[in-house]
């Protein structure tokens, strides 16, 4: 009984996932987006600050390929965290790469006005690809390094013939919380810098955290089992 009532809530959660992106994209498909979306992007924009600047302009930079792709790379090349973050990590990144590259060309949403962006960036807004990729990158992380804390670094349940694939995992539970809330903070920053540095509508944003919490929820129910 048990183990039907949590397959249901993984089933639900998935599909309310992909539900709420599918309601979003009807309203921007619509329109009906635009009020919502220049209130809370005019908001933001007006935080604009050169100390802000000076910060959110690198940081927006920072979901770029150029630093996903070392952190897949480095946690695939070292022994230590290659099978219980590397794989599941770099599997994550595929999924968001895969899924916003289809739907961008798909839904075709002009950017916001090229007059106050940033940064430079180009092809189309929805959804946004640094969301998507950053949540479903460090989320993945942050569970893994909670639950390898909790299995003090046992193989993950995917890999059923291998007894134990890593010791990297933190000792201490203080330490496994702290970067697990930083990975998430950083989420938090990613899809608010999209938006301040001017290249990306707030729905581009919210609808990549619920594509992302539904492909993390099947994600972590193969590596995991949970």
């Amino acid at each position: 009984m048990e183990k039907q009532t949590n397959y249901t809530k993984k089933i639900a959660v998935i599909l309310c996932g992909y539900v709420l992106f599918a309601l979003i994209s009807w309203v921007v498909l619509t329109g009906a987006s635009a009020g919502f979306d220049d209130t809370v992007r005019a908001f933001i924009l007006s935080m604009r600050t050169p100390a802000l600047n000076a910060f959110f302009i690198p940081f927006a930079y920072s979901g770029n390929w150029f630093v996903v792709v070392p952190i897949c790379l480095i946690l695939l090349i070292v022994p230590r965290t290659r099978w219980a973050y590397g794989i599941p990590v770099s599997a994550s990144v595929l999924t968001a790469q895969t899924f916003y590259n289809i739907l961008k060309r798909i839904f075709c949403r002009e950017r916001p006005d090229w007059a106050l962006h940033l940064v430079k960036e180009h092809g189309f807004s929805y959804p946004s690809g640094h969301s998507i990729t950053s949540c479903m990158l460090f989320a993945m992380l942050a569970i893994l390094i909670l639950y390898n804390y909790r299995r003090k670094g046992l193989s993950l349940p995917v890999y059923k013939n291998k007894p134990r694939h890593t010791k990297a995992y933190f000792r201490s539970k203080g330490a496994a919380l702290f970067c697990a809330w930083l990975c998430f903070l950083y989420i938090l920053l990613m899809g608010f810098a999209r938006v301040y540095v001017g290249v990306h509508w707030p729905t581009d944003v919210l609808a990549s955290w619920c594509l992302a919490v539904s492909n993390l929820t099947w994600l972590t129910w193969i590596f995991l089992k949970r």
